[in-house]
């Protein structure tokens, strides 16, 4: 079941309607025609959205300091195992951004790498790996389906198209998850 209080929600049934159809024509009143500027996969597979994660990363180095990244961590603490990595991508890329929950402090990494966590508690659901630029636009957008025993997994999708990322993106702007300023009585943040 996705939660319809979801931020990406509405953007993931999206996709689901324009993949599962054959005929999209009859849903093009209920859809931003623009979201059809680019391919789009919708993929329940948890394998399928590690792949395209590592794909959308290493997009980075192809385009050196060209693009930025957004990438969605439920907690900072599953972000550590990555930190190496993410040290590595910070020399390809304009701007990096680590969204997650903060459970524990994370090192500075390098100037263009920035960890935010201002209202990451309402993203904390998803599987977010992002790319843009001017000319590249990379998305992956995942929800956790749960039910209320257990974990299922994640329903999502991922594509290239500038429209559908441009929507991701200006979600974490109005959700006000980019800001780095802190929320009263949250924590936020870890002075290191």
């Amino acid at each position: 079941m996705l939660d319809k209080n979801n931020i990406f929600h509405d953007l993931i049934v999206e996709v689901r309607a324009l993949t599962e159809s054959h005929d999209p024509g009859p849903l093009f009143e209920d859809l931003d025609v623009e979201s059809l500027d680019g391919e789009y996969h919708f993929t329940t597979s948890r394998s399928t959205l590690l792949m395209m994660s590592k794909v959308i990363e290493d997009t980075l180095k192809s385009h050196k300091k060209r693009c930025t990244l957004y990438s969605g961590f439920q907690e900072l603490s599953r972000f550590k195992k990555h930190r190496e990595r993410y040290a590595k991508l910070a020399a390809s890329a304009d701007q990096i951004f680590v969204i997650g929950v903060a459970d524990t402090p994370v090192e500075s990494i390098a100037d263009n790498v920035h960890i935010r966590t201002k209202n990451a508690d309402i993203i904390r659901n998803n599987w977010i790996s992002i790319i843009t630029d001017k000319n590249i636009n990379i998305s992956l957008i995942a929800q956790e389906s749960t039910s209320q025993k257990h974990h299922e997994g994640y329903v999502g999708f991922y594509t290239n198209s500038k429209s559908l990322t441009e929507k991701a993106v200006n979600l974490l702007i109005d959700n006000d998850v980019l800001s780095d300023d802190p929320v009263p009585g949250k924590q936020t943040y870890f002075n290191i």
